[in-house]
C-alpha cells in the first residue's frame, strides 16, 4: 500500500500526465496496426523529439478553462482528422501521423498556456514533414535511382563476399538483383530497388537534423560535425540493415530473413535516433523555472 501511495502522485503532476497521455495513443496504434509498423513509426519519432522538451515545458503555467475546452475539442477532433483530409488527398498516408500531430496540439492546449505550443511545434513539424518523405522519395527515384541503387548493390556484394557469402549482382532488367547460395542448399535471389537504399530514413533524419540545428544555437563547426556524424550514421546503419537481412537469409532461410527485414530497419533507426538525441549537444544552460 505504501508503494501505491508513492506512485499515485506521479499521475497528479501535470508534466507526467502530459507525457503519459502523449504516449498512450502510440500503444493503441501499435496494437491495432501491428501489421503496418510504418504507420506508427513517424508518430514515435515525434514523441522522442517531444521528450527533449520536458525542461522547457516546465516553464509554462496551466491553461485557462476556456483554452482547456478548446484543447479537449481539438483532441476529440484529432480522431476524425483523417476522414476530413482523405477525400481531398486520397493517396496520402494521413492516418495516424496527422491524427497524432493534431492530438498533441490539443493535448498541449489542454495542459499548458498557449505559448507552450512553440515547444511542441518541432514534434508536430517532424511528424507532418516526415509523412511527406514518401512523396519526396518518389520524386527523387527516377533521377537518382539509376546511379545510386547499382552502386549500393555492388557495395553489398563486396561486403557479403568479404563475410564469406558468395554473392553476385546482375542486371536482367536494369534493376540490380543480388543472388547467393544459403546454408540450407537453396539460393536467395533478391531484387534490389530504390527503397532498399533507405532513402526514407535519410529524409526523416535530415528533417530532424534541420529542426535540431535551428533550435540549438551552437557554432558552425559543431553543427557541421554533428550533421556529418548523424548522416554518416544513418548511411552506415542502412548498409548494416541490409547486410543483417542477407545474413539471416544465408543462415536461416528466406522466411527468417523476411521477419528480420520487417523489424530490423525500424529497430536500428530508432536506436540510432535515441543515441544521437542523447549525445547531441543541446543547450543545457540553467534557466529559472517559475513556480507553477
Amino acid at each position: 500500500m505504501s508503494k501505491l501511495h508513492g506512485v499515485l502522485p506521479l499521475f497528479k503532476e501535470r508534466m507526467n500526465i502530459f507525457y503519459m497521455l502523449a504516449f498512450v495513443p502510440l500503444l493503441i496504434l501499435a496494437y491495432y496496426h501491428s501489421g503496418w509498423l510504418f504507420s506508427i513509426i513517424i508518430p514515435i519519432y515525434g514523441f522522442i523529439l517531444l521528450l527533449m522538451k520536458k525542461q522547457k515545458l516546465l516553464l509554462y503555467h496551466q491553461a485557462k478553462h476556456s483554452q482547456k475546452a478548446l484543447g479537449l475539442l481539438i483532441i476529440f477532433g484529432s480522431f476524425l482528422i483523417y476522414y476530413a483530409l482523405v477525400p481531398f488527398f486520397p493517396s496520402a498516408s494521413f492516418y495516424t501521423a496527422a491524427n497524432y500531430a493534431i492530438y498533441l496540439l490539443g493535448l498541449c492546449l489542454t495542459l499548458f498556456e498557449a505559448p507552450a505550443m512553440k515547444e511542441i511545434s518541432s514534434s508536430v513539424f517532424l511528424i507532418v514533414a516526415a509523412t511527406s518523405s514518401s512523396f519526396v522519395s518518389g520524386w527523387l527515384e527516377p533521377h537518382l535511382s539509376p546511379y545510386v541503387t547499382p552502386q549500393f548493390a555492388y557495395l553489398l556484394e563486396g561486403i557479403l563476399n568479404t563475410l564469406g557469402i558468395r554473392a553476385t549482382v546482375y542486371f536482367p532488367d536494369h534493376s540490380p538483383i543480388i543472388s547467393f547460395p544459403t546454408m540450407q542448399g537453396g539460393t536467395v535471389t533478391a531484387l534490389f530497388n530504390w527503397y532498399c537504399v533507405g532513402v526514407s530514413s535519410m529524409l526523416i533524419f535530415s528533417i530532424l537534423l534541420v529542426i535540431l540545428l535551428i533550435e540549438e544555437h551552437s557554432n558552425l563547426k559543431s553543427r557541421m560535425t554533428w550533421s556529418l556524424v548523424g548522416v554518416s550514421g544513418v548511411l552506415a546503419l542502412n548498409i548494416l540493415r541490409v547486410v543483417m537481412i542477407f545474413i539471416a537469409d544465408y543462415f536461416y532461410g528466406a522466411e527468417v530473413g523476411g521477419m528480420v527485414h520487417y523489424v530490423i530497419g525500424y529497430t536500428i533507426f530508432i536506436t540510432w535516433l535515441s543515441v544521437f538525441l542523447y549525445f547531441f549537444p543541446r543547450n543545457r544552460s540553467k534557466r529559472h523555472i517559475r513556480n507553477l
